[in-house]
């Protein structure tokens, strides 16, 4: 499982890859802009039992949050043919997320 600084370092990054601002996420959340100021800045712990909302506003899963899905970069790479790097199997996993995100919105 992700601590706070993990979780918070994927949203900013869930957050940039999806040009989100933190007014934008703070909307869709439902939720003061400097709650969400706050989580980013870390001065206040994120908060579990939002991570629903959280993971909804950014098209994942509340486990692909809070890093308690299974290893799949390992089982990934063991399927795939050649060799990458970490840096190219998160983007094939995040590439996967998406996917799987498009298909939950039809």
């Amino acid at each position: 499982m992700r601590n706070n600084d993990e979780i918070i370092s994927l949203v900013a990054k869930l957050m940039e890859q999806k040009n989100l601002s933190t007014s934008e996420l703070a909307r869709r959340l439902n939720i003061a802009k400097s709650s969400v100021s706050r989580y980013l800045n870390r001065t206040s712990q994120f908060p579990l039992n939002k991570v629903n909302d959280f993971a909804h506003a950014l098209n994942v899963t509340p486990e692909y949050l809070l890093g308690v899905e299974e290893n799949k970069q390992n089982t990934l790479a063991a399927h795939l043919d050649g060799d990458f790097t970490e840096e190219e199997l998160q983007e094939i996993l995040e590439y996967a997320e998406f996917v799987k995100q498009k298909h939950r919105n039809k």
